[in-house]
Order: structure tokens, then sequence, then C-alpha cells
């Protein structure tokens, strides 16, 4: 079978890992880069470069309300 996969966040890696054995799968992509929000940054402390995996994030009000108006 032929499947399409829309998107290479965590999901879509699953989705694909899991089913590319059996099935056809295509994944498809709007970024230049896949991983969606997961994320693998290279950072650089006291000379040693470190591979810090920032994980799923995402910032909005809806999601982190700020309850400074609450005190």
């Amino acid at each position: 079978m032929n499947i399409a996969i829309i998107g290479t966040g965590i999901s879509g890696l699953t989705c694909a890992y899991r089913l590319h054995q059996e099935h056809e799968v295509t994944l498809f992509e709007a970024n230049d880069y896949i991983g969606g929000h997961t994320a693998t940054v290279d950072v650089t402390l006291d000379g040693k470069e470190y591979a810090v995996d920032t994980g799923f994030i995402v910032y909005n009000d809806r999601t982190y309300k700020l309850h400074a108006d609450d005190e």
C-alpha cells in the first residue's frame, strides 16, 4: 500500500518508521528540515560542544497563560 504522511514532526516520523517495513511510505514536509517542533541545537560551553534536544516546545498565551494579574 502507498501511504503519504504530511509533516515530519515526531508523530509523522513515528508513523513512517512503524509503517515503512510493510508499506511504501512518502513523507511530505513544508520546511527545509525534518523534526517539526522538535530540534537539536548545538551549544558550545567552556570550549566543549553539546547537542541539546529541545523537545516539543511551543509557547503561546493559550497554553502558558500568565497569572500576574491574578495576584
